[in-house]
């Protein structure tokens, strides 16, 4: 209540406080919108329960925010490969690389177009503009390459589309060693390994690299060849026709539904050294007359060795050009790198023992969750120890309360940021 007078009339003002009360209404006139909502949650009991629930709601955002190593940004790149057998590179270039270049370049959204060519085969790389994203970028690739089928020179094979993208980045790489077991067994170990590390949840594509692939090889004896007047396109063709099966019908019986299949997949190298290629005198002419027939590694094409340096833990044996292979695996897009990477390497120790021998060496040759979280983790104490450092200067020039707001309010901003990107689905905490 407003105090009155013994006549009932208000009191007069000294002309200090009128002067303090004009100068308050002018100041509030001139903060503006921000200025009284701030006046507002200065004087607010609400304020520290807000304060509170933005810390909790910003410390949830951060536990579960997917943490990468590289910024998730939207840069479509698809390689275009084409075939051109028996051609040679000057050839490729004028007829394939040259005229596929053009027609890239039409594509709206294209940023740059990268070639290689070489005997008998191209490359062609379509590179976007930086914010186009993958799909439609594969659909507009694909059209332009459908509407201009017509334009394929004769003998050249259908082109193949590959986009590449940064979630494609190996998370993972174990590499498998032995000074024991040769690179043709510790490839098709790897296999086996990539096949139960991709049953986890959110892995992605994986390849093993190094070692030698399992083959049976073929070599003609050229001389036995022509003693039986048997051509290479009839070895050819009787290898390939006995290797397949063909479904030849349905049989009923018993209330029971039966398949029947023609013919069946080669195996080994004896299956393929008993096919009959033709007759002589009435004598059946076998692949094995004409060619010696093995089953083993294939040729060298790649190789993969390990060595141990200086850094290498000292309870790790030294190691010196080890046959190895290498087994990579990626994350799905959107998920947590830390976490992917994490399931792996635990699900690799439970192969251990169990389906990786004991005489076969493990190590984690890129570890994408160690050292993604390492360099987020390294980014939000430089962004808390700049808070700090603003909150040192703001006590010693404007005293402890300014700094008290400093010091509280600055985590919370940066915390309720990365629940909002997080909420929002927006971006990733990530270090580059």
């Amino acid at each position: 209540m407003t105090d009155k007078t013994e006549n009932g009339s208000l009191p007069e003002l000294s002309p200090d406080l009128l002067e303090q009360r004009e100068r308050e209404e002018i100041e509030k006139q001139s903060l503006g919108i921000a200025g009284r909502l701030a006046c507002i949650f200065i004087d607010s009991p609400v304020s520290p329960l807000l304060m509170m629930a933005a810390l909790a709601i910003g410390l949830l955002g951060l536990m579960f925010t997917p943490r990468q190593e590289d910024p998730q940004i939207s840069v479509p790149m698809i390689d275009i490969f084409v075939q051109y057998p028996g051609a040679s590179a000057a050839q490729v270039t004028s007829l394939v690389t040259e005229p596929l270049e053009r027609i890239m370049h039409e594509i709206p959204g294209v940023r740059h177009v990268y070639s290689a060519t070489e005997r008998g085969r191209a490359m062609v790389t379509v590179r976007f503009l930086v914010g186009e994203q993958l799909g439609p970028s594969i659909v507009k690739v694909h059209d332009k390459l459908q509407s201009n089928l017509d334009k394929i020179p004769p003998g050249v094979a259908m082109p193949l589309v590959k986009p590449k993208g940064i979630d494609d980045v190996p998370v993972v790489t174990i590499t498998l060693s032995s000074d024991s077991v040769d690179d043709a067994a510790l490839r098709t170990l790897g296999v086996d390994v990539l096949q139960h590390l991709q049953q986890v949840k959110n892995t992605g594509q994986g390849f093993v690299v190094g070692g030698r692939a399992e083959q049976v090889r073929v070599e003609v004896l050229p001389e036995r060849l022509t003693g039986f007047g048997i051509t290479l396109d009839q070895l050819a063709q009787t290898i390939q026709a006995a290797n397949q099966e063909l479904p030849a019908g349905y049989v009923e019986a018993a209330n029971t539904n039966f398949s029947v299949y023609t013919g069946a997949f080669l195996r080994t190298a004896e299956e393929i050294g008993r096919l009959v290629v033709g007759s002589r005198g009435g004598v059946p002419i076998y692949v094995r007359d004409i060619a010696t027939v093995t089953n083993g590694p294939e040729e060298a094409r790649q190789m993969v060795a390990y060595y141990t340096g200086q850094a290498a833990p000292e309870s790790e044996p030294p190691a010196s050009g080890e046959a190895a292979v290498t087994v990579a695996l990626a994350k799905k897009e959107g998920s947590n790198g830390v976490t992917v990477a994490n399931d792996i390497l635990a699900q690799l120790d439970l192969l251990e023992g169990h389906l990786i021998p004991e005489n076969v060496r493990i190590s984690t040759t890129r570890d994408y969750g160690k050292t993604a979280n390492d360099k987020v983790n390294e980014l939000l104490t430089a962004l808390f120890e700049a808070a700090v450092a603003v909150s040192i200067l703001c006590l010693i020039g404007l005293g402890f309360r300014a700094a008290f707001v400093v010091i509280t309010v600055i985590p919370i901003v940066i915390l309720i940021t990365v629940w909002s990107a997080w909420v929002l689905d927006t971006a990733s905490v990530c270090s580059h």
